[in-house]
């Protein structure tokens, strides 16, 4: 019989129906490759709905089925969409498309009218996407990300302007007072998505603090959202692996590698930055350090190895070829085998909000 991390019989475990459910979401060069990300979780959330239709459940969205999702940058975004905002992944797919086709469709100059370094593309057009989106779901456009009304957990990556040092903006209130950053929903998207030389920094709060995109360092943010699991549900001896029913990783398709670039200049534009938004490497010492989990079959990893390397954040009009590269990699005997294993053991989660009968 197939045993579990604690040792008990599959059927038995707890966990299956009660287990805690983190959704990660990466970015290694994201922006319109975020697409990549949706069209993952879509693929993975039909699978789950079809086996749980198949057990007389109900349909469900992602945020009725984990508890924590969270991301960096473009997943960072999609992660606000899907959890706070609450969205179906078809929803957010086709609101994801229609804001960076308004964004990345006007690039501006690099140095303003002084000379000075900024974004290349227009922060203003950026929020502008969000506050329509809100209005359009009925939210105000200063809509808190921390509503103190959450249905499941939403912390996104940025790093704070000040210190260089990653935060967590959060939907919900940490028990470090100092660590509830008051951001707006459209400030905590400018946040997470002000990669340096593409937006401009936001600001946030009351003493005027800035925010970046966290990209340099936590592409990644496994490490940070398994902490973050760690102090909002583990106390005294608890450990997480003992909590945790369900970890998926989704990136937004693999950069690949390249030789350390000569000279200088190249060196700082060419490598460090290849390696400042390297997210495999990351990903498989997480595989490492977890391994008992992975071997359980309770952590999942999915991210397009092949057809990405060369599109870039900006370019919206690859979603085509992003489709393509992404069918293709799901269509694959490993990723079947896996989303489908994926999906067995996510179809058993206890999802409260979905099955109260409101008849």
């Amino acid at each position: 019989m197939s045993q579990t991390l604690s040792g008990v019989v599959a059927s038995e475990n707890p966990l299956n129906r009660d287990g805690l459910c983190v959704l990660s979401l990466e970015t290694d060069g994201g922006g319109v490759r975020g697409l990549s990300t949706l069209l993952i979780i879509k693929a993975l959330m039909a699978k789950v709905n079809a086996e749980r239709r198949k057990e007389g459940l109900s349909s469900v969205k992602p945020c009725e089925l984990f508890d924590l999702i969270g991301g960096t940058s473009t997943g960072g975004i999609i992660a606000i969409m899907l959890g706070r905002l609450e969205m179906d992944v078809d929803e957010c797919i086709e609101v994801y498309t229609r804001m960076f086709e308004a964004v990345f469709g006007k690039k501006g100059l690099p140095v303003n009218m002084w000379g000075k370094l900024k974004g290349r593309f227009d922060s203003t057009v950026l929020e502008e996407c969000i506050k329509n989106i809100l209005t359009e779901r009925g939210f105000s456009e200063g809509e808190p990300l921390n509503d103190e009304n959450e249905r499941c957990k939403v912390a996104i990556c940025a790093k704070a302007f000040e210190v260089t040092t990653t935060v967590l903006l959060r939907s919900y209130t940490s028990d470090d007072v100092l660590n509830n950053i008051p951001a707006t929903i459209c400030e905590a998207v400018r946040a997470t998505s002000a990669a340096t030389s593409f937006f401009e920094p936001v600001t946030i709060g009351p003493r005027g603090r800035k925010f970046v995109d966290a990209g340099l360092g936590s592409n990644n943010p496994a490490d940070q959202l398994w902490n973050e699991a760690q102090n909002i549900w583990c106390h005294g001896d608890i450990e997480l692996s003992s909590l945790l029913k369900c970890f998926v990783s989704v990136g937004t398709g693999n950069p690949g590698r390249k030789a350390i670039a000569e000279g200088p200049f190249k060196l700082f534009s060419e490598t460090l930055v290849g390696i400042a938004t390297q997210t495999e490497d990351t990903a498989k010492i997480f595989v490492e350090r977890h391994r008992r989990l992975y071997e359980a079959k309770r952590y999942f990893r999915f991210n397009v190895q092949q057809g990405l390397q060369n599109v870039g954040l900006e370019e919206y009009k690859a979603a085509a070829l992003i489709d393509a590269a992404t069918a293709e990699y799901m269509d694959g005997q490993e990723m079947k085998s896996a989303t489908r294993e994926c999906a067995m053991n996510l179809k058993q989660k206890h999802c409260m909000w979905a099955e109260l009968d409101f008849s």
